[in-house]
């Protein structure tokens, strides 16, 4: 997990404009929301387990927005950060596929992760 966090890192220090890879979106997606939820109410964060129940990207992107009105507003202290604003543009910017269940599982392996693109970029 170490390695596709370095790996994601070093791509996107160089700001593509948009992930053609549902992995390497997924992995944006779900640790995007979690810092959002991470930053606002930690006690909240079981909310991104539910990005594992979507069956497209176009839910993932429902899923994420909704975590963005709750939890990224007033308290969010990256509300008007680059960076955030970025991986926000990245996350909309994909195309609608359905997600299998290896999909989903990896969702769920990502929401595991406890360091966060958005701080690093």
């Amino acid at each position: 997990m170490e390695e596709l966090y370095a790996k994601m890192k070093a791509e996107l220090i160089a700001r593509p404009k948009e992930l053609t890879n549902l992995d390497q979106w997924l992995f944006v997606v779900t640790n995007t929301a979690k810092s959002i939820i991470d930053n606002t109410c930690k006690e909240c964060l079981d909310m991104v387990e539910k990005l594992a129940d979507c069956d497209t990207t176009s839910q993932i992107q429902y899923e994420f927005d909704r975590i963005q009105g709750k939890f990224g507003r007033e308290g969010f202290s990256q509300r008007y950060s680059p960076n955030y604003l970025y991986l926000c543009s990245l996350v909309a910017n994909f195309p609608n596929q359905t997600l299998s269940s290896k999909d989903q599982k990896l969702i769920k392996q990502y929401g595991a992760f406890k360091t966060y693109l958005l701080y690093e970029l």
